[in-house]
């Protein structure tokens, strides 16, 4: 099932380039912190996936059974108390195979060159597919990158970039200046 989810602030992106998970696969991958206050988004999310667990079909993927099944709506306060970034915040975690790279877009909707113009902490629209899995194990609903739309700029999350004043002359002698 594909939807459309935003605004939403942009994390952990590895959109440009693969990225190596957990399984050491490699893939597109990105994370889509949303605000708890933003109920169309999230009542969206959650409307799309009740919508699959009563599809008998869909059921029938996940070996006839929806109870226990992972589902990819995430609290940010519990699941990532440790970064403020996600505080008072739900997140979704997409990825995509390497033959399909994510469509990039500005905010007027031309394919985004500037590689540095999209990043971990603007706000984007993104296109997501959901659809059902089941490895015996772990079965549950997946979601598959499509697509993100930057609409805004914000403070980049991770590692900040470095400025003329984080240098000193402290630890260096006279002749290190020459």
């Amino acid at each position: 099932m594909k939807i459309v989810i935003g605004p939403v602030r942009l994390s952990y992106a590895h959109i440009f380039e693969t990225h190596a998970d957990l399984n050491d696969n490699q893939k597109y991958s990105a994370s889509f912190i949303i605000p708890k206050k933003q109920t169309k988004t999230v009542d969206k999310i959650q409307n799309a996936l009740k919508s699959m667990l009563a599809d008998k079909e869909i059921v029938n993927k996940l070996g006839g059974k929806t109870k226990g099944a992972v589902l990819p709506l995430r609290d940010g306060d519990t699941d990532r108390s440790e970064d403020p970034a996600y505080a008072d915040s739900y997140f979704i975690n997409a990825s995509a195979n390497p033959d399909r790279p994510p469509l990039i877009l500005s905010h007027d909707r031309e394919e985004v060159v500037d590689k540095s113009e999209v990043y971990s902490g603007c706000w984007v629209q993104a296109v997501l597919n959901l659809y059902p899995y089941d490895k015996g194990v772990k079965r549950g609903i997946g979601v598959g990158l499509g697509g993100i739309r930057k609409l805004r700029d914000d403070t980049p999350l991770g590692g900040g970039r470095v400025s003329t004043g984080d240098f000193d002359d402290e630890d260096l002698d006279e002749d290190d200046l020459i």
